[in-house]
């Protein structure tokens, strides 16, 4: 999950205890002290606590409990300024004056212990600050004291030192125990909670992989802070960072990045260019830089913040030792190996020369030599130190724990790099259930786009995890079971993750839910519209609206699992899609996939010998598995095309001219299917889930050079968007015969705007970023009236209630409006438009164009009605939940965005989304006259079939259409996903 940089820079706070006794008031300096104490200006505290020790010096002698405590408190103010020279004997010095002047049991001795405890964690010697706290506590169990340290504010102490050693569990037990205290005596606004306990439990539930618990308390510190604390206070500095890295752990750097640089800019403005809590945020902006690439500049942060770091080596031990790891793994990266791993070295050494237990830091030193020496070929090495840091780990987090999962895939890919197969593999498969873990752990408080983010951090992963399945089938053919489990389970997971949330709320009858599901979709149009605007003054609230809108989202998300049946969350296997078949079937997954071999070729320029290292891993050659599951089979049979470069190349391109010029060609089906046809055999009828360039063809449009027929008279071949839709198969609702037919939309408002806008722009700018012809009309199409009309017919005669909208009633409104139509039928232009922009939603580059279309294009917007521009993104939240069928009857609206192992992002995907259970679209524009017949031979042959197959219906209305136009221009545009 994490190859990419991400530091573990965990900057706590430890509450400064007071335990002072009864006693007359502070004198003028005290009250310095506390004020400078409270604004954390700990260079003026150390200034008033030096003159406060001369005084007491002189006044009480060098053995009064005052000297003592005054030996402390400059003691605290020094480390926290960050100079530790004689900080630990001048506290040492205060504790010793204290238990002799009032015995071991007493308020001052508590204090003492604390302090010293406190210097300990900071310069990373958890077993001694473990101890003294713990006397602090007995101290606080065992004395009656009059005026008592705060309970929750020890407990919080000890579970700090606990969390920064590993010690996850009891961190955590004693957090509650201060939660516990704290709800008990303190107000709900108490700067305790949001200071210190939120803020830490917060990192808690961060470093354990729970991320929301973690995002909820971390939230809650923050927004508590911002009430409490002035503008540029330096902990809403830290609140921003903290925050941001649980945004990083998520994979959603649109939210962590900006909250990074906010940190930044608050801490400098607030301690200065030299704070070790600026360099921390200096750290993680230098980790923003190297995901991006941009390693010159990452190291230049990196090295900056060590500088500030290295001012003070005795209390920034910690940190130092965080600087180096991220230091090596940029040169890692970079492939400056000698110096990386002299800077991992730094940090195992200062850990070697301390009484430390292992923590955190000293895990992913480990972690990240290995991946170093993995890559310079020194196996056994790289092994051991997987090992190392796999032990301290463990101790740590549990087995679902995103760390071990990552773990395990490093000593798979390892023994894979090295031509140990059998060795890697159980490697490989742990890692693959820690994922699966992960999606089940983290999915469900998700929002679209946090999962989103989320999973492409496992991209990488699920690509190591089948390519090695793809390279192990040769020697175990039995893994291609596993692979297809796989698939099953990763196949399409946002795109149903979303429809099922959504679903689950419709139909969970709880009136306030409901409610609010109508409130966000209500945000979420709002939402859609401001996206597509060009209007700078609109899209100046994008901002808010989307945060408002996402909020509500990931609680939605979170409450339709509480729907959820226990049985949905067993993954699908298989062998139960095999029990779908019946004979003479076969089911299909289709992968694309990377082949493992060298990646690249690196000269280690930092190394005096410039040796020359041959990095393994996922090369750029392009694979595609296809997983065949018979009755018969005893498990997946696989079919490698290992030419994928070429199909999403050359292959392609001349299948697509082929289309467009209306020629004859058979090179298609030898390159896209004869081998798979060769395994088939006489299967007749083939579930296929298509992966990559398989998603941009009509498979029934190939034709077979030796029989001279087109594979749509050879097999009955079913898309499918992955193929355990066989196990969940929904009946349609045979009682529902409602129908909306849309079609003709009239694409300008009126005569006058159509004339002005044949010839002028109003707007200077492109709506919605379109450039899709728009120095000319959008032409009217005709036979979409006669399309809609003829249907209209057919349908009304076997009793449907038919809403029919044309001309001027073809509007968005029309649609948006729906409510669960059995059919919804749209006869109009279509568009996608590629665009590889990052962070470009291709939702909002595919759509329908309906009535007032071409007026918006050119620029006349109405503020009072809808555009016409139906989109993708606003299709997938229209109410077609047990909709039976969907039909686009338009140009390219099966096109859009190709993502492996989701599918395509467009119209497909919005009316999935929305609950479609089949739609039938384009993959090229059109002819108008050809669409009109094959539609309407479509329905004749639907509606008068006993059995109802929408399937058999759409396959006799091709063949016909064939009949008349045998190129497949004409009749192959169409292709049906569903049933």
């Amino acid at each position: 999950m994490k190859n990419a940089l991400v530091v573990i820079l965990i900057h706590v706070i430890l509450v400064q205890i007071s335990f002072a006794q009864s006693k007359p008031p502070k004198d003028p300096l005290e009250d310095s002290i506390a004020f400078y104490q409270n604004i954390r200006k700990f260079d003026r505290v150390v200034l008033f606590a030096e003159l406060w020790m001369e005084n007491v010096k002189k006044q009480k002698g060098e053995e009064s409990v005052e000297y003592g405590a005054a030996l402390i408190t400059l003691g605290s103010a020094k480390m926290r300024s960050g100079k530790s020279q004689n900080v630990e004997a001048m506290l040492q010095q205060g504790l010793n004056i204290q238990r002799k002047a009032v015995g071991d049991y007493h308020q001052s001795v508590a204090a003492a212990y604390y302090s010293l405890g406190h210097y300990y964690f900071h310069t990373g010697n958890f077993i001694k600050a473990d101890s003294l706290y713990s006397k602090m506590l007995d101290i606080n169990k065992s004395v009656p004291f009059t005026q008592h340290p705060f309970p929750e504010e020890v407990y919080n102490n000890i579970a700090l030192v606990n969390m920064q050693a590993g010690n996850y569990s009891r961190a955590e037990a004693f957090y509650l125990k201060a939660e516990e205290y704290g709800k008990k005596r303190l107000p709900e606004d108490d700067p305790f909670f949001a200071m210190f306990l939120y803020n830490n439990l917060g990192i808690l539930y961060s470093e354990t992989g729970n991320f929301q618990k973690a995002e909820l308390y971390l939230l809650k510190a923050l927004e508590s802070k911002k009430k409490i604390l002035k503008e540029n206070h330096p902990e809403l500095g830290r609140a921003y960072n903290n925050l941001a890295n649980v945004y990083v752990q998520l994979g959603n750097r649109s939210k962590a990045v900006p909250l990074h640089l906010k940190g930044l800019e608050i801490r400098k403005k607030a301690l200065g260019e030299k704070h070790p809590d600026v360099a921390e945020s200096i750290q993680n902006v230098a980790s923003i830089y190297s995901e991006q690439g941009l390693y010159a500049k990452s190291i230049e942060l990196a090295l900056e913040a060590l500088q500030i770091y290295l001012v003070d080596t005795v209390i920034n031990k910690m940190n130092i030792a965080n600087s180096y790891n991220t230091l090596g793994e940029l040169y890692n990266q970079m492939g400056d190996f000698a110096i990386a791993e002299t800077m991992f070295l730094k940090v195992i050494n200062l850990w070697k020369r301390e009484d430390w237990e292992l923590g955190p830091v000293v895990a992913f030193t480990y972690q990240y030599l290995g991946d170093m020496y993995m890559k310079v070929g020194r196996k056994v090495t790289s092994d051991s130190c997987f090992n190392k840091s796999m032990s301290i780990r463990k101790k740590m987090v549990s087995e679902d724990h995103p760390d071990l999962g990552n773990l395990n895939l490093l000593l798979g890919v390892s023994n894979w790099a090295y031509g140990s197969l059998p060795k890697a593999e159980p490697f490989m498969f742990r890692a693959w259930k820690n994922q699966h873990a992960q999606i089940q752990r983290y999915f469900p408080f998700l929002s679209d786009n946090e999962k989103e983010n989320f999973l492409a951090q496992l991209t990488k992963d699920f690509d190591n995890l089948k390519a090695f399945c793809v390279s192990r089938e040769k020697s175990r053919p039995e893994v291609t079971g596993d692979l297809y489990d796989h698939q099953l389970a990763t196949k399409a997971l946002l795109l149903s993750s979303s429809a099922k949330w959504k679903h689950r709320i419709k139909t969970a009858g709880d009136v306030k839910l409901n409610r609010h599901f109508d409130e966000w979709t209500v945000n979420q149009n709002r939402l859609s519209k401001l996206l597509q605007s060009t209007d700078s003054t609109e899209r100046a609230g994008i901002d808010t609206i989307r945060t408002k809108t996402e909020k509500m989202e990931k609680e939605l998300s979170l409450r339709s699992e509480n729907f959820a049946r226990l049985a949905e969350r067993k993954p699908n296997t298989w062998l139960q899609v095999q029990k779908t078949l019946k004979p003479g079937e076969a089911a299909i997954e289709i992968i694309r996939t990377r082949k493992f071999g060298i990646e690249k070729t690196v000269t280690d320029t930092s190394d005096p010998k410039k040796p020359i290292y041959k990095i393994k891993g996922l090369t750029d050659t392009i694979q595609y598995a296809f997983l065949i599951v018979k009755p018969e089979s005893k498990f997946p049979e696989m079919v490698l095309l290992k030419n994928g470069n070429d199909l999403e190349g050359n292959s392609f391109k001349r299948y697509q001219n082929a289309i467009k010029r209306k020629v004859a060609e058979s090179d298609s089906y030898i390159q896209f299917w004869e081998k798979i046809g060769v395994k088939l055999g006489t299967v007749k009828t083939i579930y296929i889930s298509p992966d990559g360039v398989y998603n941009n063809l009509n498979i029934n449009t190939l034709l077979n050079p030796k029989t001279k027929k087109y594979l749509l008279e050879e097999k009955d071949i079913r898309m499918v968007t992955v193929t355990k839709d066989l196990i969940h198969q929904q009946k349609p609702e045979e009682n529902n015969k409602l129908a909306n037919l849309v079609g003709f939309p009239s694409y300008y408002k009126t005569s006058s705007i159509q004339a002005v806008a044949s010839s002028e722009r109003k707007s200077p700018e492109l709506l919605y970023n379109l450039d899709i012809g728009l120095s000319e009309n959008l032409a009217e199409l005709p036979g979409t009236k006669e399309e809609v009309e003829k249907i209209a017919q057919f349908l009304i005669a076997k009793g449907w209630e038919v809403q029919n909208f044309t001309g001027g009633k073809a509007l968005e409104e029309s649609i948006k409006e729906s409510y669960k139509p059995r059919l919804l039928h749209i006869a109009t232009h279509g568009f996608f438009q590629p665009d590889t922009t990052p962070g470009n939603n291709p939702l909002l580059r595919s759509g329908l164009m309906l009535t007032g279309a071409g007026s918006t294009l050119k620029g006349y917007k109405s503020d009072q009605s809808e555009d016409g521009i139906l989109t993708a993104y606003e299709a997938m939240n229209l109410n077609l939940d047990n909709t039976d069928l969907v039909v686009l009857s338009a140009c390219e609206t099966g096109l859009g965005e190709i993502k492996n192992g989701e599918g395509v992002y467009g119209l497909q995907r919005a009316f999935k989304v929305a609950g479609a259970k089949s739609i039938i679209m384009s993959l090229w524009k059109v002819d108008d006259a050809a669409t009109q017949e094959l539609m309407v031979s479509f329905y004749k042959h639907w509606l008068s079939a006993t059995n109802g197959s929408k399937r058999q219906a759409f396959l006799k209305a091709q063949k016909e259409l064939k009949a008349k136009y045998p190129n497949p221009y004409y009749w192959g545009a169409f292709v049906m996903v569903g049933e």
